[in-house]
């Protein structure tokens, strides 16, 4: 009997809550839970995205319909124990659409990563800062967690066990044109063939999908989804076929809003609509997901206006190769401990940008174990400011800071690229 998933109704909006004086994370999430009082809704995404001393506004996404193996989403869990108890992972976190400084780009954040792998045993990291479009170089001890999983990691819902060997399934969006779909298929018999890695099979979505990117009047971009169910009914098909993880690609046009993103200086337009069809993706079927793109664009390219942290997504048509080397990496999931899977006790320090620390699993990591570090230089659009919450953070001005120069050295990774802005390579 084929499976099939529920119809969706998906449900953004900004929600305000008082400045707690006292901020407790489960004090401030059922001030949110409160807002909204609709039955069979599931809280998918959830950020902070302004501050005032009075005023806190969170950007919330629930979909109606949704069935997670996760009942309770971004409420921390203490129970959950681990066995192994080192601390073994670095954690660098870096959210999407935000156009920050680093890793608000086509993986131009990956330098970054191969930096902070040094430091653990393990660097755990999502999707967008390390995926380059048709580039990819991710670190070998890489674990690779798309945004709602990875929420639920540091808040103690899940346990992770790191893999580097997993069966992956690849979804159409079905509006994708023949002789694009025929040009994807023969990426993914090139990337089985150059990787080594174990793509158990492509699938198309029984109806096409419409994805209209925005950026909305806070600054961050975010979008509409329709027939997103069509995404999650045929994951859970692949999921059957045997596949660990999951490789979506749905059509986007590639809008005006791109033409800033592109010179080096505005936000990536796709990365809020991306991230929600990830997370509802993964949400449903249990298994860690990566978006990769279908752009449909009328404009010609000049590529002496691109900038090189944009440069990676015009190389090719694909965005592919990135997302499979990627998704090696995926974890599996797990809703309790065992011998060899980690916890959220395992993390030993938590990166983040300096207005972009609000999402909930950060929120409870510095709660709890005061490991977050915010870094000045990885400017954002977003008005949240660290001093209007009674919140204490480790506050560092530049990535650097963190790095000796004995881990730079090893990562083989030029210092200038670690800077801002990045210059293009001249002409001798």
């Amino acid at each position: 009997m084929p499976v099939v998933a529920n119809s969706f109704n998906i449900k953004e909006q900004i929600v305000e809550i008082d400045n707690l004086q006292s901020f407790q994370w489960n004090k401030v999430l059922q001030s949110i839970l409160d807002k909204n009082k609709s039955e069979n809704q599931y809280l998918i995404k959830l950020n902070l995205v302004k501050t005032t001393k009075e005023k806190l506004y969170f950007n919330t996404v629930f979909v109606e319909g949704l069935k997670s193996f996760i009942n309770e989403s971004f409420k921390y869990n203490h129970e959950l124990q681990s066995t192994n108890c080192d601390p073994q992972l670095t954690c660098l976190i870096i959210p999407t659409g935000i156009g920050a400084a680093f890793g608000g780009y086509a993986g131009d954040a990956n330098p970054l990563a191969k930096v902070f792998a040094n430091k653990s045993k393990y660097l755990l990291t999502h999707p967008n800062v390390v995926n380059g479009a048709v580039l990819s170089d991710p670190p070998s001890n890489l674990i690779y967690l798309e945004g709602f999983f990875l929420d639920q990691f540091l808040l103690g819902q899940i346990s992770i066990v790191p893999k580097n060997k997993n069966k992956i399934g690849v979804i159409f969006d079905s509006s994708i044109s023949r002789e694009r779909l025929d040009c994807e298929v023969n990426v993914l018999n090139a990337l089985n063939a150059f990787y080594g890695c174990e793509i158990v099979g492509w699938t198309l979505t029984e109806k096409p999908l419409k994805v209209i990117p925005e950026i909305n009047k806070f600054g961050f971009s975010t979008g509409k989804v329709e027939n997103i169910e069509s995404l999650v009914t045929k994951g859970l098909i692949l999921k059957e076929a045997g596949a660990t993880a999951l490789a979506v690609c749905c059509v986007i046009p590639d809008l005006e809003l791109n033409s800033n993103y592109t010179s080096g200086s505005g936000i990536d337009p796709i990365g809020g609509i991306e991230s929600l069809i990830s997370r509802i993706v993964s949400a449903s079927t249990g298994l860690v997901s990566a978006h990769a793109p279908i752009l449909v664009s009328n404009e010609n390219v000049d590529y002496n206006k691109l900038s090189p942290l944009s440069a990676a997504e015009y190389i090719a048509q694909t965005f592919l190769p990135s997302v499979i080397s990627g998704l090696r990496f995926a974890p599996q999931i797990m809703l309790k401990a065992s011998s060899d899977s980690l916890s959220v006790k395992n993390v030993s320090d938590i990166i983040v940008p300096y207005s972009a620390f609000g999402s909930p699993g950060v929120f409870y990591m510095n709660e709890v174990f005061k490991n977050v570090t915010l870094i000045k230089e990885n400017e954002t659009c977003l008005e949240v400011n660290p001093a209007h919450l009674n919140i204490n953070f480790k506050v560092i001005d530049k990535y650097l800071d963190l790095i000796n120069s004995k881990e730079l050295e090893k990562s083989s990774i030029n210092p200038l690229v670690l800077n801002r802005p990045v210059n293009k390579i001249p002409r001798i």
